[in-house]
């Protein structure tokens, strides 16, 4: 890192926030991407520290994107592990079909959604699932007639009749009005494909509880260090204390800058933030404080 410093001819300090800066950045870029260009302002959202980095790097993204607060999961190292491991069995049963809603055969869409849905309920009956835990969803994949692209609507449980059908039609102008801003009522729209998902519902894993362990800041501190955060627009040295989080106080705001070692991650508290671990170990970052 000192020797790229010399060549730019900076400090080492602003060195390796500079690499930071644009990883942060670049992470940035890629929420708005499915926020901003989606037509969803990322300021009401929560930003999920997610991965053995994501807590490291989360409040700086968040930052960048307006984001009021982070959430870092119990164990955000090994969260995709878990979710593997417990997450619903999915099947989806495909369909194509173009079929225009001036011409909508409903006896037709009827009689082949009938159809899909034995299909995927005899799959998961294979897998070992009963009726009650099977969940079956419909969609159509539809299109402007002339476009090259389509949306996944949802479509309503039940018989498709006269009487409901308006209503999926709606669904996409709304939904094709979100995603490019406008829509077009008068066209007709076409259907490409019709598609049903079938859900097997796994059994799901219980919180994890902190609450037992006797708990203080004081057991939870480690070693206080120097570490370098951007405050009121320049580098800026500040004494950082080191905690365990195994031993943090439960419900108990804790002001940055700060870091909280796991073995699975390390998450980064900047100045002006607090984080308040809850009983099943997650732990919520405001950002600028408390409210």
């Amino acid at each position: 890192m000192q020797e790229l410093a010399s060549q730019l001819g900076l400090g080492l300090h602003e060195t390796a926030e500079g690499i930071l800066t644009i990883v942060n950045n670049n992470m940035a870029n890629a929420i708005r991407s499915k926020t901003i260009q989606k037509g969803f302002d990322p300021r009401s959202f929560s930003l999920a520290a997610l991965g053995g980095a994501g807590p490291m790097c989360a409040v700086e993204v968040a930052k960048i994107l307006d984001i009021p607060e982070v959430i870092i999961p119990p164990y955000p190292g090994i969260t995709s592990a878990t979710g593997l491991l417990t997450t619903d069995l999915k099947y989806d049963a495909v369909q194509t079909i173009f079929m225009s809603s001036d011409k909508a055969d409903l006896a037709y869409l009827n009689d082949r959604f009938k159809n899909l849905e034995n299909d995927i309920s005899e799959q998961l009956k294979q897998a070992g699932f009963d009726a009650e835990q099977m969940t079956l969803k419909r969609f159509f994949d539809c299109r402007y007639v002339g476009q090259g692209y389509e949306l996944r609507i949802p479509v309503q449980p039940g018989a498709i009749n006269t009487m409901n059908v308006t209503s999926i039609w709606e669904k996409f102008h709304s939904i094709h009005k979100r995603e490019y801003g406008h829509s077009f009522q008068d066209a007709p729209i076409e259907i490409v494909n019709m598609r049903v998902t079938g859900i097997g519902e796994m059994s799901k894993i219980s919180d994890p509880d902190f609450s037992a362990a006797d708990r203080s800041l004081e057991k939870a501190a480690v070693k206080a260090g120097k570490a370098w955060f951007r405050s009121n627009g320049s580098l800026e040295e500040f004494d950082t204390p080191y905690y365990k989080k195994d031993r943090l106080p439960i419900n108990q705001p804790i002001a940055g800058p700060c870091l909280i070692l796991q073995k699975d991650t390390t998450s980064v508290i900047p100045p002006d933030c607090t984080a308040t671990m809850f009983t099943n170990g997650s732990i919520l970052v405001k950002i600028g404080g408390e409210d």
